[in-house]
């Protein structure tokens, strides 16, 4: 007798597909998990994975958004859909704004989130949030100190735009 598969076995398939970059197997088995439960958060989210990784960054920013619609505060959802953005060919200022939201939510659900934070500091300086930036990039040196990347783009930010 055999058991029934359920979704979390394709959801599992499907990462474990994904883990080892055999995206088609991924995303049959992540659009199984889903025809078995629409509302699963984490087979959209690794959906969006799998799309991320084939670079059809449309596809990939839709899962996210559908993972965030079926659970709000799923923090890597809203990072992976920031970063989708980020790697779209040209970013209209609507989809910085967008971004930059996805990032702050981010941000405000794990306040120690520092990929997410150097990433809403980049897209404040794309939006000319110069000051915002800077106060972003010090959180990030204050949670570490050690943060050789925040500490140059602070640099840049303040001798470039901001004449300090």
């Amino acid at each position: 007798m055999t058991q029934e598969k359920d979704y979390k076995y394709y959801t599992n398939l499907g990462i474990e597909k994904t883990n080892s970059k055999d995206f088609t197997e991924a995303l049959e088995a992540l659009d199984k998990a889903l025809e078995l439960k629409p509302d699963y958060a984490l087979a959209h989210f690794s959906k969006g994975i799998v799309f991320h990784n084939l670079n059809q960054l449309q596809a990939a920013y839709e899962n996210y958004t559908k993972a965030i619609e079926t659970k709000a505060d799923m923090i890597d959802a809203y990072y992976n859909r920031a970063q989708a953005i980020l790697a779209f060919e040209k970013q209209e200022e609507t989809e910085l704004k967008q971004a930059l939201e996805d990032l702050t939510k981010a941000t405000e659900l794990d306040k120690k989130f520092i990929d997410a934070l150097y990433s809403k500091a980049v897209v404040q300086k794309k939006l000319k949030d110069y000051t915002g930036a800077v106060e972003t990039l010090d959180k990030i040196i204050a949670l570490d100190p050690l943060a050789v990347y925040s500490k140059a783009l602070k640099k840049l930010i303040l001798q470039k735009y901001l004449n300090n």
